[in-house]
This record gives C-alpha cells, sequence and structure tokens, in this order.
C-alpha cells in the first residue's frame, strides 16, 4: 500500500500542463494513462489487505482528477502529455515529469495535495 500511495502522489507530481484536444494526447488522456497504470499496480500488491486497497482506490480519481486539471491549467506540451499516455508502466510515466517545467511540476504538487485533502 505505501508503494501505491507514494506512486499515486508522485504521479501526480508528475502531470501539470496541457491544453484541451492539442495533438492526439490530451490531458484526458494523460489522466486515463495515470488511471490505467495505478490499477494495474495496485492488482500487482498481493499483499494488500481489501480495506487498504478500497483507501488507495479512493485516492486514486482524485489524482487523476487533479493531473488533468494541471494540466489543462498550466499548458502542459504535446511532448509532455504524449510522454504520458505512452508510458508503458510506473517508472517510465515518472520519467515525463522531466518533459514539465520547474513550474509545472510546483502547479502539479500543488494541485495533487488540493485533491487529496479530506473534505
Amino acid at each position: 500500500m505505501i508503494r501505491t500511495l507514494a506512486f499515486a502522489s508522485l504521479v501526480v507530481v508528475a502531470v501539470a500542463g496541457c491544453k484541451k484536444g492539442a495533438g492526439s494526447s490530451s490531458c484526458d488522456a494523460v489522466g486515463a494513462r495515470f488511471l490505467a497504470i495505478a490499477e494495474a499496480d495496485l492488482a500487482k500488491q498481493d499483499k494488500v489487505s481489501p480495506a487498504e486497497r478500497d483507501a488507495v482506490r479512493g485516492l486514486v480519481a482524485p489524482l487523476r482528477d487533479a493531473m488533468v486539471k494541471a494540466c489543462r491549467q498550466d499548458g502542459w506540451s504535446v511532448d509532455a502529455r504524449a510522454c504520458y499516455v505512452a508510458a508503458p508502466d510506473e517508472a517510465r510515466f515518472r520519467a515525463c515529469e522531466a518533459k514539465l517545467s520547474g513550474e509545472q511540476r510546483t502547479l502539479l504538487e500543488q494541485s495533487s495535495a488540493r485533491g487529496i485533502q479530506p473534505k
């Protein structure tokens, strides 16, 4: 569970800025890829209790939404979005953060933190 939570947090930090519809790798596609990778990673965790699994799942959707919002608001490049969408796994997805500016990474981190705060 800790690994999955850490991944979710890092991925959120990794997704910061796209314009809707620009190129074939939209911000929605970035969010969908995050969700798919997070679900696949969670499925591999055989020592996670059902309660922990549900808790992690409860965080994944808000983190995805924060990523999509940051992507749209912060103007991610087509190259950055394409990198995220094409990432086959968690490590490659996280590596795409290098394609974001420092400001975009900071804004993503802030958006993600707001996305997982209790309501």
